[in-house]
């Protein structure tokens, strides 16, 4: 199973391998004209690749990437026109090479994955200290995955309620919780508000990494099913020169796989697809990983009969002064 990581390496290699092409990068697009190995502008022609949301889908994955293409521009543009023509040609042979590269010699890259038709190639034009243009190509990679929870790095003696009828939000985030404790690469959780994410509530520290941790919300009462919406931060620390944002990447999203397939095959169900966006925040620790929007349901049958509440009163003026009572007790406690 190809991961996160070998589809930049193939991404890499293309780059590589691709005569007009003498750069290759991969991050944020504020890293786009410096290399962070060399700490240097890159060689032009270059090939630099942004991550995009990637969709947990019933047994496939969507990858989205945007793919620029760019060179110099002459300071009087005496050659914006062929920069353009030549990157916008390149950019249609990276599409070809992932669509036809069925041999040991192509790559075999469309064994594993393959491109959705119907990229935008947009036009790409910034004045950094050197002026650049060239195509952004926004690409979809589909891949097949098997959401199989016997191959999880998870401790033995972890288990979810075999039934949820009865399970209530508290036991919803202790799962979660339960999830976290018991993943091999995870080393500390968290819930609540996305201001917190450095700092344990507990320990009043920053907190171990890699971090699982929680926001909650909207909850819908749905016909006979409640919905929980989360969403999931995986992330890990960030070297200082950005040295290891491919591995961390590529691990926070084997975590959030994992996290999907767990819940997907337990007795909660987690409503298709979940988005999973790229998260990359510098505090004090700067930190990369993944955003997961995720939902899951829960059988819940609406019973006035198990309701905690006592007798209506029908007159308003009999409610009045129940309502009195209650403001006096208050006021004596």
């Amino acid at each position: 199973m190809t991961n996160y990581k070998q589809i930049i390496q193939d991404l890499s290699g293309m780059a590589y391998y691709h005569p007009q092409i003498n750069s290759f990068g991969y991050g944020d697009i504020t890293q786009i004209t410096m290399d962070i190995e060399t700490e240097q502008e890159p060689v032009y022609t270059k090939m630099y690749v942004v991550p995009g949301n990637v969709r947990l889908d019933e047994n496939r994955l969507l990858y989205d990437f945007s793919i620029i293409i760019l060179d110099r521009i002459n300071e009087d543009y005496s050659n914006q026109r062929d920069v353009m023509s030549d990157t916008l040609e390149i950019s249609k042979d990276i599409f070809t090479i992932i669509y036809q590269s069925y041999r040991p010699e192509y790559g075999d890259f469309s064994l594993f994955y393959t491109p959705e038709w119907g990229p935008s190639v947009t036009p790409f034009l910034e004045a950094y200290e050197t002026i650049l243009g060239g195509w952004t190509m926004n690409i979809t990679l589909e891949q097949p995955f098997d959401y199989n929870i016997c191959v999880l790095p998870i401790y033995s003696g972890f288990t979810l309620p075999v039934s949820t009828n009865l399970v209530n939000y508290k036991q919803v985030i202790e799962d979660l919780e339960d999830f976290a404790n018991n993943h091999e690469q995870i080393n500390s959780f968290g819930y609540g508000d996305l201001t917190q994410l450095t700092m344990d509530v507990i320990t009043k520290q920053e907190p171990k990494y890699t971090r699982m941790y929680v926001i909650p919300g909207d909850t819908l009462l749905n016909q006979n099913e409640l919905v929980y919406n989360f969403q999931i931060i995986v992330t890990d620390q960030l070297n200082s020169d950005y040295s290891n944002q491919r591995d961390v990447m590529s691990d926070t999203l084997e975590i959030m796989k994992d996290i999907m397939a767990t819940f997907y095959l337990s007795e909660y169900e987690s409503l298709w697809p979940a988005g999973v966006e790229p998260f990359l925040e510098n505090y004090e620790t700067i930190l990369t990983g993944w955003v997961m929007n995720i939902q899951l349901s829960q059988p819940f049958d609406y019973n006035r009969c198990d309701l905690p509440e006592r007798p209506f009163a029908n007159r308003w003026s009999d409610l009045a002064e129940l309502w009195k009572n209650v403001n006096k007790e208050w006021k004596n406690t």
